[in-house]
């Protein structure tokens, strides 16, 4: 198990933990939470202002692009269930479509 890195961009300070640490890690200068940075990025050094900020510009743009990607996926298959309940209701009605629809709109109702 090796060791990741948490930082807090106010104070400029690192915190490690193990890799599979699930918990909040506090600053221990402001206690404000840390972000998780991993164990593969080095952490620039404390006097390196540019560095640290294009570090967490980074960072933010890496959450926004996974943040666009679940909605994406989210959209895609809110619409591929809404086109199999289309198709399923325009065939001949019987009891097993009529399940498989229901069950398709209480997917669609949970997305």
């Amino acid at each position: 198990m090796g060791k990741a890195a948490w930082v807090c961009f106010d104070c400029r300070e690192a915190v490690r933990r193990d890799t599979q640490y699930l918990g909040a890690v506090p600053c221990s200068k402001c206690a404000k939470p840390c972000r998780y940075l991993g164990y593969k990025i080095p952490v620039p050094p404390k006097r390196d202002l540019s560095t640290w900020e294009a570090l967490r510009n980074q960072l933010n743009a890496e959450k926004l692009q996974r943040q666009e990607r679940v909605f994406e996926t989210g959209v895609r298959r809110r619409h591929a269930l809404e086109q199999e309940i289309a198709k399923l209701e325009a065939r001949p009605e019987n009891a097993g479509r009529k399940a498989a629809v229901r069950e398709l709109r209480k997917q669609l109702k949970g997305t």
